[in-house]
């Protein structure tokens, strides 16, 4: 989940941080972790050579490698909440327009930043918002759908080549209930920051996984339209170039997903 926020908000947030280090509600901030292209701060202590650290900074190599895109150095500012009720009181206070998460990107003009909760999920939650990040380093201007559906594909571990088992199960229920019609054009007619439903992330996975697995050329369309993006954000949409490519796409991204679903076990991992 990303949003930009203003940045008198978050200036609020760290002077509250700074000014009243013991207050409740201020952002972790007892340790600082530097690993590039992260610094981690959190108020209990993290492993420097933590096998999730190590994952999340091999994680910017896999997304510049499966998306053609140019590395960057900018750093990402990961703050890890100790406790879930400190998290949750956090955002109430200072980000009450967010939905409930339990980790979060925010961008604003100068920093990238990631607020997660430490938890059973926090390697998933981490892994979905610092691909986020990794991301509007060097494309800023990323429709939703596909924001959010590469984070879906990179939230898994690497090894898994982006089998979100979850987001999988969920198009095959919709598939055998009739109700599937995928419609990417639909998609990318959605508001920057719009609340998308589980289908629509499941949706959106699935193309993302279909263009970069499901041959036909669709993994050099989304290469080739993420390289238009990042110089001009008013390039045409990519359903215009899948569509002239690839005849009947939403007829053959269902039938990518069940040969997915053919191969692999369900329910989620």
């Amino acid at each position: 989940m990303l949003r930009s926020v203003p940045l008198a908000i978050l200036l609020l947030a760290c002077l509250g941080c700074s000014a009243l280090p013991t207050r409740p509600l201020s952002l972790p901030s007892r340790y600082t972790l530097v690993r590039e292209p992260l610094v981690v701060y959190s108020d209990f202590p993290v492993d420097a050579h933590h096998r999730l650290l190590d994952e999340l900074i091999s994680r910017r190599a896999d997304v510049s490698r499966m998306l053609g895109l140019p590395g960057s150095g900018e750093r990402v500012h990961v703050y890890l909440f100790e406790s879930t009720d400190r998290f949750k009181r956090f955002m109430r206070m200072y980000h009450p327009e967010m939905p409930a998460r339990r980790a979060f990107f925010l961008e604003t003009d100068t920093r990238l930043l990631v607020y997660a909760q430490w938890g059973d999920r926090v390697a998933e939650d981490l892994r979905h918002e610092v691909t986020h990040a990794y991301l509007h380093a060097v494309v800023p201007s990323l429709p939703l759908w596909l924001d959010e559906g590469l984070a879906e594909y990179f939230e898994v571990p690497r090894g898994y080549a982006g089998l979100n088992r979850e987001n999988l199960s969920a198009v095959v229920t919709r598939i055998d209930r009739g109700a599937w019609a995928p419609d990417l054009r639909r998609l990318e007619g959605l508001a920057p920051n719009a609340e998308m439903t589980h289908d629509e992330y499941a949706e959106s996975w699935a193309w993302v996984h279909f263009l970069l697995h499901g041959g036909s050329g669709g993994a050099e369309l989304l290469r080739g339209y993420l390289a238009d993006l990042r110089d001009d954000a008013a390039t045409e949409p990519l359903s215009q170039r899948v569509a002239s490519v690839i005849p009947a796409p939403g007829e053959v991204l269902g039938s990518h997903v069940r040969q997915l679903a053919s191969i692999t076990a369900l329910p989620a991992q």
